[in-house]
């Protein structure tokens, strides 16, 4: 995958306008470059944290930052890494890196470069800045800005994350030049992966200067994976169900539990697996700046930001399931496993003038159960990679004016481009032969049929299916017995190895004696299937800023004003696919179809248009793979599969295997977008005496206005397609086309007031107070997500031709254009103590209140039009009422409850201790931050905001001296909430369990400006475990490894 050109315009994004940290005048992200800057010499962790706790004091809003330990070093592994030691920000992981990030509970949060908007190809249809694309060693440091200025017109509902890069006039007059290189090891993972990276950098005398810094870099990360099957790991619950005695199992009613009644039911899992799984990273990154002093009162900055990220996901995961068929004969749990709770279920009230749950508690038994003998349908071997392309390029040309008049400004343009593709091939590797679930081989039409049947000729037949008490069921149910438990932390399966029924191509059946999964002849690869999604987006952003400073202070409190203005615009562009293999039936009919497995069946002729494949022919060309390693995971011995890594090139892989593919659009993920904005603010900054005491800080109002301009797919309800000029019917699996697209306009206004208030109750004392009202848009899926409507031919009309029309009459909609922006009040009161130039006591409240809600209704639309292109909006059994209900997310203006909670943060160096003692700092802090989300848990109680955990702890504990550096940090999550998982009318909390993570590293510069380094990360291996609503039950397990890296750096 290349960097997208295809029919997109092409505007551009922007990176920049730093946030510098001025000593005199303090930070802002409109901060201006005229007077003179303090250079960035800071150097180790000592300078780091006085440097973090400078930027923290100074500021006008309520803000934390994290700065270089040295140029091209972040005091942890990666950007969201370090971000996860500021208090309120918690983070998410991928392959053990961190990711994503949220603050005080909310992952609405933007993400700037250098104090503007920038494009992130993570993020392009997501407001959670993801930040996997972009080495730590772009960045000199973050800030964290938990409350804006008016003038801070880019910032997010819950906060700003910005990025910092280094300029040239912030650096040392003369040269300055760095290279690194780093080799990292994975405990788990084995293969040692380089990182290189430079910087060089040219100030002269603060006249003309440059900047370069290039980094590339490889990973090879362990994501080990095991638990429910059919989940999408980490975000919801795998296929679960509730088998209920009175009606569940084949003999009716079945009583379980053996307590004499049928009024229990039993949940758990339709299947389970063990992943082996490796996330493969190679990123490059090259940023620069050039800046020219023009005279003395203009100043030409320029910057260029760029990124690339190719990523591969490899996973190969043994599954046994039910193959999405009902319960009967399911599970048999261990004596003594099952988790007795009470039977509560929330029934919707069926008054309409009083919606909402009716809580009904019922006199039989709910139980759990994490350990018996599932009686599988279908094991299955399961093969899948992504492929991932992400690349963005963010560009700044700005000019600063500063004549040491009272007027100062700046004018800026920035431009970006981004575009994150991916690809995904999945193939479902069969070990039983498909008699347990009855999927056969059907020949052409005319042929007979085979003596064995079975969609994988050469896989393991059924064993007759039991009841719980051992009897057999009375029918011709079969069934592959695997025991699985959850014990100790670990998945454990004992798989049969006796007595093992295999089909004879002439139709007789014979047993064999061997480990389940262990020949590698027993294999077909029965079914795959490739889709994907092109994404990209442009940017262009035009802003003017100024200030104005009075000579003598307005009303003897407004020192100066700021105002400017701002117009963005942003295109975003999405294509989903899938892979539409091109085949023809047994008359002729050419079709197109998603899925390439044996049992399915040709449209009209019914005939299976894929042939058996056996992994003896896929292992001659080099592309099966024995695999033991499944960790967190006992007793499967060796499995094969379809190596992970053969379809590195998934689309590639499947047209060598199966044939020519199409990319058919996917009509419910494809839409455009397009965004403007456009903003006025205007600030008063403050200083004045309170009671003797100064009190400094700023008053503004940010005026936006937004207009977002949606085209939206509407899905076809033919069985047809043209592609090429030719008639396709729609085969097994593919989805219908994109009919029409649908333009809507969304535009609204927003007056943002921000006040942010700072008391220095002592010279080294702050009490700061913050008010803002903050806006944060909606996912662009959200927005723009396809259309799919549903038609009937029973409205009686005809179009002018005679033919039947087909009326809508209702449908889906994944995306809606007319959602409001999510928008809040927050409020901050802090308390700073800055006790020495290297320590800082900190405690601060925050209060947050939603002023929008977004919830699931039918919506009657009025331009859903019918085959023939007319409205009518046809209602069965009402008549044409010109509006079509489609079920579609809605936003209103409504205040939520408040949360609230606590922040207190703790820096000291102590160098005031003698010799030895004096080397040593640390860095500590509590978030203290409950919230009450939308949803509710089995019990009824209101669930926690969605990825936020109550209580989060930093520790850090560091030395540096005499050319020694070393730190040991750990990070304590309690439970986070994951989101709900609904079962008819029971309801489930999805929870990681509380995580500790240790860090650690160790340098030592041995010669001058030569410096070697040891660090590692996740020490003690800490996993992931996620469970359904009780800590007993388990829903899946993540497992990353301990990693370790070396590096030598060397600086001129």
């Amino acid at each position: 995958m290349s960097f997208q050109t295809k029919n997109f315009k092409t505007k551009i994004l922007s990176a920049s306008i730093a946030a510098i940290f001025l000593q005199q005048s303090g930070i802002a992200l409109a901060q201006e470059e005229g007077d003179a800057v303090e250079e960035i010499v800071v150097s180790g962790f000592r300078a780091a944290a006085k440097d973090a706790i400078g930027i923290k004091r100074s500021a006008a809003s309520v803000v934390d930052a994290i700065s270089a330990t040295d140029i091209g070093k972040l005091p942890d592994a990666t950007i969201t890494d370090s971000l996860q030691r500021v208090p309120g920000i918690q983070i998410t992981r991928s392959g053990g890196e961190g990711v994503g990030i949220n603050i005080r509970g909310n992952g609405n949060v933007t993400s700037t470069l250098n104090g503007e908007q920038m494009l992130s190809a993570g993020s392009i249809t997501t407001v959670i800045p993801d930040f996997a694309d972009i080495s730590s060693t772009m960045v000199s440091g973050m800030e964290v800005y938990k409350s804006a200025e008016a003038k801070n017109v880019v910032s997010g509902l819950a906060g700003t994350v910005n990025l910092k890069t280094n300029r040239p006039f912030l650096i040392k007059d003369g040269l300055t030049a760095v290279a690194k290189a780093e080799g990292a090891q994975g405990a788990l993972g084995k293969k040692t992966n380089g990182t290189f990276s430079g910087f060089l950098g040219y100030n002269n005398e603060g006249e003309f200067g440059a900047t370069l810094n290039v980094t590339k870099g490889t990973s090879y990360l362990a994501d080990y994976w095991n638990g429910s099957a059919g989940g999408n790991a980490g975000y919801w619950s795998g296929w679960r169900f509730m088998a209920s005695e009175a009606n569940a199992f084949a003999a009716k009613p079945t009583d379980i539990n053996g307590d004499g009644d049928f009024n229990d039911k039993i949940y758990t899992y339709q299947g389970h697996q063990a992943g082996n799984r490796f996330i493969e990273r190679d990123r490059t990154g090259i940023n620069g700046s050039v800046q020219y002093k023009i005279n003395d009162s203009f100043v030409l900055t320029g910057d260029a930001f760029y990124t690339k990220l190719d990523e591969h996901l490899y996973q190969a995961a043994f599954v046994a399931d039910q193959a999405w068929t009902g319960v009967t004969g399911w599970v048999t749990p261990d004596s003594g496993s099952l988790i007795e709770h009470e039977d509560i279920e929330h029934l919707r009230n069926p008054d309409p003038a009083t919606p909402g749950l009716i809580t009904q508690v019922n006199s039989g038994n709910f139980y759990t159960t994490q350990s018996g003998l599932w009686q599988a349908r279908s094991i299955t071997a399961q093969s899948m990679t992504t492929a991932t392309n992400r690349e963005a390029l963010n560009t700044n040309i700005e000019l600063a004016f500063d004549n040491g008049g009272p007027i100062t400004g700046k004018v800026r343009w920035l431009h970006g481009k981004a575009v994150n593709d991916s690809q995904n091939s999945i193939v479902d590797s069969k070990l039983s032969n498909g008699q347990t679930n009855d999927e056969k081989y059907h020949p052409a039409t005319g042929q007979p049929e085979f003596a064995n049947p079975w969609a994988n000729p050469w896989g393991y037949g059924g064993l007759v299916a039991t009841m719980p008490d051992g009897t057999p069921v009375p029918s011709a149910l079969t069934q592959i017995p695997v025991h699985i438990s959850y014990a100790g932390g670990k998945q454990v399966w004992q798989l049969p190895s006796t007595g093992l029924p295999i089909v004879a191509a002439d139709g007789t059946v014979s047993t064999v004696d061997e480990m389940l999964g262990s020949n590698i002849n027993r294999y077909s690869a029965k079914s795959s299937n490739v889709t994907g999604t092109d994404t990209n987006a442009d940017l262009n952003i035009f802003r003017l800023d100024s200030n104005y400073a009075f000579d003598t202070a307005l009303f003897d409190t407004v020192s100066s004003i700021d105002f400017g203005v701002r117009r963005g615009e942003r295109n975003v562009n999405k294509e989903g696919w899938i892979g539409g293999l091109l085949k023809t039936n047994a008359y002729g009919d050419a079709f197109v179809a998603r899925w390439e497995d044996t049992a399915s069946s040709a449209p009209l002729t019914g005939e299976s248009y894929i042939d058996p494949i056996s992994f003896n022919d896929l292992n001659a060309k080099g592309m099966i793979k024995g695999i033991s390693d499944f960790y967190g995971t006992k007793g499967l011995g060796t499995i094969y599969f379809v190596d992970p890594k053969a379809m590195d090139n998934p689309l590639a892989w499947q047209d060598s295997v199966y044939g020519k593919h199409l990319q058919v659009a996917d009509a419910a993920n494809l839409y455009k977008i397009n965004d403007v904005t456009t903003s006025v603010y205007l600030q008063a900054n403050i200083e004045h005496d309170v009671l003797g005491m100064p009190l400094s800080g700023n008053i503004g109002m940010r005026y936006i206005k937004t207009v977002y301009t949606i085209d939206q797919s509407v899905v076809s309800d033919d069985d047809t397609a043209v592609f090429g000029g030719r008639t396709y019917l729609l085969g097994p699996g593919m989805a219908k086309p994109a009919k029409e697209t649908i333009t809507a306009v969304n535009e609204y206004d927003d007056f943002l007031p921000a006040v942010n208030l700072s008391l220095d109750l002592a010279d080294d004392q702050k009490l700061r107070f913050a008010y803002t009202k903050s806006i944060g848009t909606n996912n662009t899926d959200q927005l723009g997500g396809g259309l799919v409507v549903n038609r009937v031919l029973t409205c009686n009309v005809k179009d002018k031709n005679g033919v039947a029309v087909a009326c809508a009459t209702g449908g889906n909609q994944n995306g809606n254009p007319a959602l409001l922006p999510y928008r809040q009040n927050n409020l901050d009161l802090s308390y700073e103590w800055y006790f020495s130039d290297n320590g800082l006591l900190s405690v601060g409240l925050f209060w947050v209140q939603g002023l929008t809600e977004t919830k699931s209704v039918p919506v009657v639309r009025t331009d859903i039009k019918d085959s023939d292109g007319v409205v009518r909006g046809y209602v069965p059994g009402e008549g044409f009422t010109g509006g079509v209900k489609i079920q579609s997310q809605i936003s209103e203006e409504k205040k939520g409850s408040p949360s609230k909670g606590l922040e207190i943060g703790y820096k000291q160096a102590f160098d005031f201790l003698p010799g030895f003692l004096s080397g040593f700092g640390l860095d500590a802090n509590v978030t203290y931050s409950p919230t009450d989300g939308s949803d509710i848990d089995y019990y009824g109680d209101a669930t926690p905001g969605y990825r936020n955990s109550k209580y989060q702890t930093n520790l850090a504990l560091w030395y540096e001296k005499d050319g020694l550096q070393a730190r040991i940090a750990h990070n304590y999550r309690s439970k986070m909430y994951m989101g709900s998982t609904i079962e008819t009318s029971y309801y489930f909390a999805l929870y990681q369990k509380p995580t500790n993570y240790i860090d650690a590293s160790l340098s030592y510069e041995f010669y001058e400006n030569v410096t070697a380094a040891i660090q590692m990360t996740n020490i003690t291996q800490e996993h992931q475990e996620i469970y359904n609503q009780w800590e007993s039950n388990t829903d899946s397990n993540f497992y990353n490894e301990r990693r370790t890296s070396v590096s030598l750096q060397v600086k001129f």
